[in-house]
């Protein structure tokens, strides 16, 4: 009887795993009009890594590099490897740094989105993000 049960909830949890979205891969999003945020996440098991990188649309801005960084985005936020990242079904949760404070988010994957939320200077923050199609 112990060897069937386990042998069900083995089968149950692996079901589980199965079913739960995918975080893995770059996810794209905008933030406050402004800004375009990328996000490049990969899991092992429930750990995740990845790439947090914010660039700046906003034409007015000055001396904007190839890749869109401004001498201010690129110093103040640019790129940065999440740390602290974990996967628990749907959801996720990492931290990033800006100005050496750490920023942590929370998200969950739902219906084709990965949905983020922070806080930054006492402000709560929603961001949506969406997996570019890819070409075929």
């Amino acid at each position: 009887m112990k060897k069937v049960l386990l042998a069900a909830v083995v089968v149950l949890t692996a079901v589980t795993v199965s079913l739960a979205a995918s975080v893995d891969g770059v996810w794209k999003g905008l933030v406050e009009g402004q800004y375009n945020l990328s996000l490049t996440l990969k899991t092992d098991g429930a750990k995740l890594t990845g790439v947090f990188a914010l660039i700046d649309n906003n034409p007015k801005s000055e001396n904007p590099d190839e890749a869109g960084y401004t001498p201010f985005v690129a110093a103040q936020m640019g790129k940065n490897t999440i740390s602290e990242g974990k996967v628990d079904g749907d959801n996720i949760q990492f931290t990033t740094t800006f100005n050496g404070k750490p920023i942590v988010y929370k998200g969950t994957i739902a219906e084709g989105k990965l949905v983020l939320t922070t806080t930054f200077n006492n402000q709560p923050i929603k961001l949506t993000l969406k997996q570019p199609a890819v070409a075929k």
